[in-house]
């Protein structure tokens, strides 16, 4: 991949954006800096691994949903894509590759099409392909392809590897708030170094990382530690270790149809106005009312459930995510 774009270092566009990224993508007369990105990936028989973009957020949407996004200030690797922001907003405006190593917040070397050869020219909309070294300012994030025998093991990367506990998937590729979950659990515990940004719902490397540094701290050691959780780690994780936070159990919904005065009512009407969720003119109390219904309504709809799913009764999968303090 690197040396398909170092053999390009040095090429300029024709006349209006005219290039032979463009005519190869069938976009010609356009910004060509992801589809340069996208022509060295199919140069070097990585496309799989890449994609094929010709727009920058969609590619960053790409790598996000595969679990292979890393923070602004993540350490750097040789071969990761690198997405940029000039106003320092959500959107990537510019993307390159990243052609050394690089530690948190260090700037990168990199070699990126469609930009100027020094910061005269237009860093988005340039001229040809240049090596160029960046500061971190304007990074947006970094996308962290799979490359062929970079899957597992040793300096080759973080795990891929996946779990299934309790019917949700833990490890490379995973999605939801149970992720988001796991990694609050490590930053609180002292293992979230490896997070430039999140936790979030898309399991990452940095959320690989965290865990084996988890597991390691527990006597794991070998392929034991592989920063997949497993039912072991993951209860001591949630709560069973003395002096960790500790979730309530969920008590069943008919337990909320009794109508109940209990302490945990009040738990979850706090988590669910910390979660924007709640329709409380007075409350969160104990006794469980309409309001505290109507919340957890809300509370569902926002978990992605809708007509009768979100009728506002507790149910095991919607409980889990909103992580209720036990009482």
């Amino acid at each position: 991949m690197l040396a398909a774009a170092a053999a390009d270092v040095g090429y300029k566009e024709g006349p209006d954006n005219d290039t032979k990224h463009g005519r190869w993508y069938g976009l010609n007369y356009n910004p060509w800096c992801d589809m340069a990105i996208s022509y060295w990936a199919q140069q070097s028989g990585n496309a799989g691994a890449v994609g094929k973009f010709a727009y920058c957020p969609s590619h960053v949407n790409w790598f996000r949903a595969r679990g292979q996004w890393l923070g602004k200030n993540a350490a750097a690797r040789r071969g990761d894509i690198v997405f940029y922001s000039w106003d320092g907003g959500p959107v990537a405006d510019h993307v390159g590759i990243v052609a050394e190593d690089s530690g948190p917040g260090q700037s990168l070397a990199t070699i990126e099409g469609n930009t100027s050869s020094g910061n005269s020219g237009s860093q988005g909309n340039g001229d040809g392909c240049y090596r160029r070294t960046r500061p971190r300012t304007y990074v947006l994030g970094f996308g962290r392809p799979a490359y062929s025998g970079s899957s597992s093991g040793g300096d080759s990367g973080p795990s891929r590897a996946q779990s299934s506990i309790g019917g949700l998937t833990y490890g490379y590729g995973a999605h939801g708030d149970h992720v988001t979950r796991i990694g609050r659990a490590l930053v609180a515990r002292g293992f979230g170094s490896h997070y430039a940004e999140g936790p979030g719902p898309d399991w990452s490397d940095a959320d690989t990382l965290n865990y084996e540094a988890f597991q390691r701290s527990l006597g794991y050691s070998g392929s034991d530690a592989d920063g997949v959780p497993g039912p072991d780690s993951l209860a001591r994780l949630l709560g069973s270790t003395p002096g960790t936070q500790t979730y309530a159990p969920f008590p069943g919904t008919d337990w909320f149809k009794s109508s109940p005065r209990n302490p945990l009512v009040t738990a979850m009407g706090r988590r669910l106005v910390a979660e924007g969720c709640g329709c409380y003119v007075d409350g969160p109390g104990p006794q469980w009312t309409d309001a505290d219904r109507q919340s957890y309504a809300a509370w569902q709809r926002k978990q992605g459930f809708g007509g009768a799913d979100a009728d506002g009764w507790p149910g095991q999968r919607t409980w889990d995510a909103l992580q209720v303090p036990a009482v």
